[in-house]
């Protein structure tokens, strides 16, 4: 057996390996940096709005995408009711705050019989989680300003009871304005399909064949 033809296969494996973990980097590196880019410019983007076609207002945002690493440092998980949601999940796979404020303007209440006196009382009450300014006569009450302010965080991921349990595709939501209630959740991942050329089992086969092409 000629033992130098050998170390040439071994050394030009090892040489293959090496170029496919440096490309491989690479292309690793070149993501991550489009990802950073992509990032710097969503939180540099300012709030879209449009309307459906029944007139119904649609806010829309373009996402952050953070590793797992990422997220532990990022800005949002200083916020500890965030932090706290987040723990709950065995593995997280997005996070969504939201602030909002319900806002009316001039609402009306009439009385069917008048006060038999005259009298004008306007005040005002605001407290953490709403504000109310009226104006009431002997002809009814107005409520020239109603708002209700909330916080909502909304996340998704993966929950299991213990370390080897099954997991459980979940997601939950949070209002920091106790006076507002979720009635009604339905959440939905899209999930592609794994092409026939992308999958696990055709990787390692290529290797495997590839290896024993230059072995030989």
């Amino acid at each position: 057996m000629d033992t130098s033809i050998d170390r040439k296969r071994i050394i030009i494996m090892v040489l293959l390996i090496t170029c496919l973990l440096l490309v491989s980097q690479l292309f690793s590196k070149c993501e991550s940096q489009k990802v950073q880019l992509a990032n710097i410019d969503a939180l540099n983007t300012e709030l879209t709005k449009y309307e459906l076609k029944n007139g119904q207002l649609v806010t829309s945002v373009e996402n952050l995408v953070y590793t797992k690493e990422q997220l532990k440092k990022s800005l949002i998980m200083k916020d500890k009711k965030v932090k706290e949601l987040a723990d709950k999940f065995s593995n997280i796979k997005s996070i969504t705050k939201i602030v909002t404020n319900t806002k009316f303007d001039t609402i009306k209440l009439v009385y069917q019989d008048s006060i038999p006196c005259n009298f004008e009382r306007i005040d005002s009450v605001l407290q953490k989680w709403y504000h109310i300014a009226y104006k009431s006569n002997q002809k009814g009450v107005t409520f020239t300003e109603l708002s209700i302010p909330d916080s909502i965080i909304v996340a998704s991921g993966e929950k299991r009871k213990w370390f080897w349990g099954k997991r459980t595709s979940v997601t939950d939501i949070t209002h920091s304005n106790p006076f507002v209630e979720t009635e009604q959740i339905q959440h939905i991942e899209v999930k592609e399909a794994i092409k026939w050329y992308d999958s696990t089992i055709l990787k390692i086969a290529i290797g495997f064949i590839g290896g024993i092409l230059l072995i030989k």
